[in-house]
């Protein structure tokens, strides 16, 4: 599998793994990653939109897992002092 079809995925799983607890961070985090990494070396339009909007994907993901965690620490905080 090509390292772009790879972030694409992983952009879509830190989407998909927001909601469960917040743990789609990881491949948020790592889809950044590969995409950065990645982004300078790509030749081919295809290669180089699949980068693209997998760190679109990841980015979204990341605010959502970023939401899901402030979330269950205000619902823990809110729960201690009430």
């Amino acid at each position: 599998m090509r390292s772009s079809t790879k972030v694409v995925w992983l952009g879509y799983a830190s989407i998909a793994f927001a909601f469960i607890w917040g743990v789609g961070i990881v491949p948020a985090i790592v889809a950044r990653r590969m995409a950065a990494a990645n982004l300078p070396s790509a030749t081919q339009s295809r290669e180089l939109s699949d980068l693209r909007g997998g760190r679109l994907l990841a980015t979204i993901g990341l605010g959502l897992n970023i939401l899901v965690i402030v979330m269950l620490i205000w619902i823990q905080i809110s729960t201690r002092i009430l």
